[in-house]
């Protein structure tokens, strides 16, 4: 009897995993989100908020691989809303777009082996790639307030010495 009860439980676990779905046919819009002062920051926030759509209306649990080669989990905001955020330093940070590598589980499943086995992840199939564009901050005047004041000063002084000078000749 067990036997039987275990060839069915395996035929039905064999058959879920054949009939669970994967995306297909997917559609994104990005909105996108920066830091936009970056005077007394030491680090730039970067948010992109997408809308992420299947032909067959499944709504993965998605994971995202950044340029640097970090993989994290993607954030779910809602019915197909996902959002994915990352920092880098101010002296790093660029403007431009950013492309983002997107894998449902059956794509990190195969990264994770790939990690793991020392191969390259470059090959492995992405779900989508999403474009998020980022902009540079605001990191301050090119001539600072002190200094401005300091050369302000100097040239008035300047000016009162030798009308001083001139006068009492």
């Amino acid at each position: 009897m067990s036997r039987v009860l275990f060839t069915v439980l395996l035929i039905s676990l064999w058959t879920a995993n054949g009939l669970a779905a994967t995306c297909t046919k997917p559609k994104v819009t990005v909105n996108a989100f920066s830091t936009q002062d970056a005077t007394i920051l030491t680090t730039l926030a970067h948010v992109g908020e997408f809308t992420l759509t299947c032909g067959n209306g499944e709504q993965p649990a998605l994971f995202a691989e950044f340029p640097c080669g970090a993989l994290v989990p993607v954030a779910r905001i809602g019915d197909n809303k996902y959002q994915v955020s990352w920092t880098e330093e101010i002296k790093k940070g660029s403007s431009g777009n950013v492309v983002v590598r997107l894998f449902d589980e059956d794509g990190y499943t195969d990264i994770r082996k790939a990690q793991r086995d020392g191969e390259s992840i470059n090959a492995i199939k992405s779900l989508i790639d999403i474009s998020v564009p980022t902009k540079g901050a605001y990191k301050g005047p090119w001539v600072k307030a002190e200094l401005l004041a300091a050369v302000v000063v100097s040239a008035v002084a300047y000016f009162a010495f030798t009308t001083k000078s001139k006068v009492q000749l």
